[in-house]
């Protein structure tokens, strides 16, 4: 692979130590830097998915009284990136930094990262995984686009075409002001996704930028949060029907918010069983294979409302 025949050919060359090494301070004047000999660098993860960042450590065999600068090199700049330099800090024996990797598809890319302190380099190699194919995000949407602080918002995100099924990151710029879960599922055959939303108190109206990225694509979406005036409001929940028959599971459910997101427990219990289909209109369905039939089952709002049947064998 590039990545290990570039880096077979610079570690060929290089020195067992170093201790010291040249700089430029502002003006051009050199000087002599007293520095650590450089002892490892690590990348944490062994592979990471295409655009995703990888954590990275570089570390000294001992502290040193003054700052020790390592220079840093990708081996294939197409697929992963790093700073030009980190610097581990005086009397320190290690410091972090990223490695940043590009979003593609095709097949798996492979880089190592090259750390070097006069003729010492040390080095880790990190395989990417490419981006799945499947159309694009389109776009990234709230319901309501304008909710009180300590209310809740439904998300929705929507793709080109009906999926294979997708795996879409979210990210807030303002997780204390607009909290998003770190994922959300599409299932396949489906060209949108919802996610739930949970929002802080506000002095001011505040706008949040979403990001969700998927497939290789990245939209935004904004979402305005406003001083409340009072308490949330919360929907109704109703669960209409709640059955089991031969290992098949069917539950039924209304709410009065027609972009409510539901979800099933066991009665009594944290523990979730699955994400009713919204069908629109505030109706909401799903049936699931169920060895055991459950003694109850409470269906959930993200918007607080809730209701807890018993279910009948049919």
């Amino acid at each position: 692979m590039k990545g290990l025949s570039e880096l077979a050919r610079r570690l060929s060359v290089v020195a067992a130590s170093a201790t010291l090494v040249l700089g430029v301070v502002p003006g051009g004047t050199a000087h002599a830097l007293s520095a650590g000999t450089l002892a490892g660098l690590n990348i944490v993860q062994d592979d990471v998915d295409a655009g995703t960042p990888a954590d990275a450590v570089v570390t000294l065999d001992a502290a040193t009284t003054t700052n020790t600068v390592v220079a840093l090199e990708s081996t294939d700049t197409t697929v992963a990136r790093v700073p030009a330099t980190v610097t581990i800090p005086a009397g320190a024996t290690s410091a972090s930094f990223t490695v940043t990797t590009i979003a593609f598809s095709g097949p798996g890319g492979f880089a190592c990262v090259l750390g070097t302190v006069g003729a010492v380099t040390q080095a880790d190699c990190l395989a990417i995984n490419p981006l799945p194919s499947g159309p694009a995000i389109t776009s990234v949407t709230f319901s309501p686009a304008t909710v009180q602080g300590g209310g809740a918002a439904t998300g929705t995100v929507r793709f080109a075409s009906a999926t294979d099924g997708a795996v879409v990151s979210l990210t807030s710029s303002n997780p204390a002001v607009a909290n998003v879960p770190a994922t959300t599922v599409v299932n396949g055959g489906a060209a949108s996704g919802a996610f739930p939303v949970t929002t802080g108190a506000v002095t001011a109206r505040t706008t949040v930028t979403i990001t969700a990225t998927a497939n290789g694509s990245t939209r935004t979406g904004t979402l305005t949060v406003a001083p409340a005036t009072g308490p949330p409001v919360s929907d109704v929940v109703t669960i209409t029907r709640a059955t089991w028959k031969s290992g098949l599971l069917r539950i039924e459910a209304r709410s009065t918010n027609p972009n409510a997101i539901l979800s099933v427990y066991h009665a009594g219990t944290d523990v979730l069983m699955f994400l009713l289909t919204n069908r629109g209109n505030g109706r909401y369905d799903d049936q699931r294979g169920w060895v055991t039939k459950p003694t109850a089952i409470t269906v959930t709002s993200n918007f607080g409302g809730s209701d807890t049947e018993q279910v009948r064998r049919v």
